[in-house]
C-alpha cells in the first residue's frame, strides 16, 4: 500500500479542536498535539497514539467521536477516522484496507451480496464429471456478459457441486473486477423478496437491486414452477439484464427442456445460452475431494479405508462430505487410530457395501432384456418401438447412475447412439417416477 501523509487536514482540524469546550487542554495538549498522521486521503485518515492507554481514550470514546467530527469540519466532508499504535504498520494497512472495502460495499450495497469467499475455483475439484462445466465456467467469470455464454445454465442432481461452480464464478469476478456488482441469490429468496415488495406496494427497491448488477446468480430455478407472477417479473429482469449485456448464472435440477411446467419464453431464454449437465463424482473425482479434505485438515487415513469410502458413497459430494465429518469425529476420539473394520461400522447407518463394482454395462443389458422379455441385441438396435425404447432408457440410465459412466461411453454400448440421444433417454427415466420405480427394482434383482 502507498503511503500518504497529507497533514493539511488534521492541523485544521486541530485548530478547530484546541476551541472545542469538550475538549480539556490535558487532552489536547498531552494526547491530541502528540498524534501522528499515518496515512490520509479523500476517504481516510489514520491517526496513531503513543501508548495502549492513549488509545483506550479515544477508540470508540466520546473524545474519538470529537476528533472525527473535527476533521468532517476541516476537510468539508465525511472521512473515516480510526487510531492505531505508532509504529504498528501492520495496523494502518489493514485499517485502510478495511474502510476501503467497507466504502466500496456502502455505495455498491449488492457487490457481495449472497456470497462468501468459501467456495472458489482453486478448491473446486476439476474430474471428468465436471471438466467442461468448470472451463466454461471459468470463461464466464473471465468475460462475464458474453452473449455465447449468457445465460450460463447448469443443472443437475443436489449436491454435484453446481453451487460451488455459480459461487466461484461470482468470487472471481468480484476478484478481477472489484467494481462490479455481483448478487448470489436462491430463487426462493427471490421469490420472498418480490411478495414482500407486493405487499409493500414497491416495487422501486426490489428492481433496482435485481436489475442493476453487473452478475446475477439465482440458484434453484425450478422454484419458479407455479408461481406465474414471480415468473413474469423474473422473465422482465432477465431481459433487462441480458439487453444490458450483464451475465446470468442459473442453477438447476433438471434441464431446461424439461422444465414444462415453466413460462415457455423462460424456457426459451434459458436454452439461448450455454448448458452443462453437472454429472454425479466418478471414484477419481471423489477420492480427490477426500483426500483435498484429509490435506486441509492434516489428517492421515490408510489408502485401503479412503478407497472403501470413495468406493461406497457414490450419490452425491454432500454424502462424500458427510462420511468424511463423521470419520474424522471418529479419529480425533480414537488418538488418529482407526482400521477398515472400524470405519465400515461406523459408515454402515450412511451407506452400504458397494455392489455395482461388480457390475457392467453387458449385465444391465442383459437384466434389463430378462425383465422385459426382449432379446438383449434390440436394446443396441435402431428400433424405436414403445418397449424396446422403454427398456433402453432404462438400461442407459442404470448406466449412468448406478454404473456412473460417461454419457459417450453408455452410447458406445448401446449401438454408438450420439450423446444427445443418450442424454435425451436418460431425461425420460428422470422424469417419469414410474420409470425409475421400474430402474430401481431391476438393479434390486441384479445385486441381491
Amino acid at each position: 500500500m502507498e503511503s500518504k501523509v497529507d497533514t493539511t487536514v488534521w492541523e485544521n482540524a486541530l485548530k478547530l479542536l484546541k476551541y472545542d469546550p469538550s475538549v480539556d487542554n490535558f487532552a489536547y495538549d498531552s494526547l491530541l498535539m502528540k498524534m501522528k498522521v499515518e496515512y490520509s486521503d479523500s476517504d481516510v485518515m489514520i491517526l496513531s497514539v503513543r501508548d495502549e492507554y492513549s488509545l483506550t481514550l479515544v477508540k470508540g470514546q466520546l473524545l474519538g467521536k470529537t476528533v472525527q467530527k473535527a476533521i468532517n469540519t476541516a476537510a468539508g466532508k465525511n472521512i473515516s477516522v480510526k487510531f492505531v499504535l505508532q509504529g504498528d504498520s501492520n495496523a494502518v494497512q489493514t485499517s485502510v484496507s478495511a474502510e476501503k472495502k467497507a466504502q466500496r460495499n456502502e455505495k455498491n450495497p449488492s457487490s457481495v451480496t449472497g456470497l462468501s469467499g468459501e467456495f472458489t475455483f482453486d478448491n473446486f475439484v476439476v474430474g471428468d464429471c465436471n471438466r467442461f462445466a468448470h472451463a466454461s465456467a471459468m470463461t464466464v467469470a473471465s468475460k462475464p456478459g458474453q452473449k455465447q455464454r449468457n445465460p450460463f445454465f447448469l443443472w443437475g442432481n443436489s449436491g454435484l457441486g453446481k453451487t460451488h461452480l455459480m459461487k466461484a464464478i461470482g468470487n472471481y469476478v468480484l476478484q478481477q473486477y472489484p467494481n462490479k456488482r455481483v448478487i448470489y441469490t436462491t430463487c426462493e429468496e427471490f421469490t420472498n423478496a418480490f411478495v414482500s415488495c407486493i405487499k409493500k406496494e414497491d416495487y422501486i427497491p426490489f428492481r433496482n437491486k435485481y436489475r442493476t448488477v453487473d452478475v446475477l446468480l439465482i440458484d434453484d430455478i425450478q422454484f419458479l414452477i407455479g408461481k406465474e407472477g414471480v415468473q413474469k417479473e423474473f422473465f422482465n429482469t432477465f431481459e433487462a439484464l441480458i439487453n444490458d449485456k450483464k451475465q446470468i448464472v442459473i442453477t438447476c435440477d433438471k434441464a431446461p427442456n424439461n422444465l414444462k411446467e415453466l413460462d415457455n419464453r423462460l424456457v426459451s431464454r434459458f436454452q439461448d445460452g450455454i448448458m452443462f449437465d453437472v454429472q454425479p463424482p466418478d471414484f477419481e473425482t471423489r477420492k480427490a475431494i477426500f483426500l483435498q479434505k484429509m490435506n486441509f485438515d492434516g489428517i492421515e487415513l490408510d489408502d485401503e479405508i479412503v478407497n472403501f469410502v470413495c468406493e461406497n458413497v457414490t450419490s452425491n459430494i454432500r454424502q462424500l462430505n458427510g462420511a468424511y465429518n463423521t470419520l474424522s469425529t471418529y479419529l480425533a476420539l480414537a488418538n488418529g487410530n482407526l482400521t477398515l473394520d472400524e470405519v465400515e461400522k461406523i459408515l454402515t447407518p450412511i451407506i452400504s457395501p458397494n455392489t455395482k463394482k461388480y457390475l457392467k454395462p453387458e449385465v444391465v443389458i442383459k437384466g434389463v432384456a430378462k425383465y422385459y422379455n426382449l432379446p438383449e441385441e434390440k436394446l443396441s438396435s435402431k428400433l424405436r418401438s414403445a418397449d424396446i425404447t422403454e427398456a433402453r432408457n432404462i438400461a442407459m440410465w442404470i448406466c449412468r447412475d448406478y454404473l456412473e459412466l460417461k454419457y459417450e461411453k453408455i452410447g458406445e454400448y448401446f449401438g454408438g447412439r450420439k450423446h444427445s440421444t443418450v442424454l435425451h433417454g436418460i431425461n425420460n427415466v428422470d422424469e417419469d417416477p414410474d420409470l425409475k420405480k421400474k430402474a430401481e427394482e431391476i438393479i434390486k434383482l441384479m445385486t441381491t
